[in-house]
């Protein structure tokens, strides 16, 4: 059987390139943060959402209304996904983003079960790349 080995395959080329290009930047592939690989909020936390990692759940009990804020992203491209394992209208996670690509409408709110967003910074502004019943309103 004859081939190409795979060392020479493209598939091969293009992932040694992409290691060798983020060797500056520890913790991060395609830049998703790996440190802090998944961070669950409850209702006993509020405050600043991490954005040393690329995935937030919230687990929202009863009577609770939690407000969160998201501060500017650390490398353009970083992409944060955030949802509702436990949540139903009234208990429920407010987002106020720092910087938001529509800066009338920074407020995301996640209040149902499978609720969420995925955020991609953008260097400057972290804009929706992807929504999933989450919802914005003006700040």
């Amino acid at each position: 059987m004859t081939g190409r080995p795979i060392g020479a395959s493209p598939f091969f080329i293009i992932l040694t390139i992409m290691g060798a290009s983020n060797t500056a930047k520890e913790n991060h592939i395609f830049p998703l943060f790996l440190k802090e690989v998944a961070v669950e909020l409850t209702e006993s936390d509020d405050g600043a959402i991490p954005v040393t990692t690329s995935h937030v759940m919230f687990d929202i009990g009863a009577g609770s209304s939690n407000a969160f804020t998201l501060a500017d992203g650390t490398i353009p491209g970083q992409v944060l996904c955030m949802y509702a394992e436990d949540a139903d209208g009234t208990h429920k996670a407010v987002i106020t983003v720092a910087n938001y690509v529509f800066a009338e409408n920074k407020i995301i709110t996640i209040n149902a079960d499978g609720e969420g967003i995925t955020l991609i910074w953008l260097g400057d502004v972290w804009a929706p790349f992807a929504v999933g019943g989450a919802t914005t309103a003006a700040s």
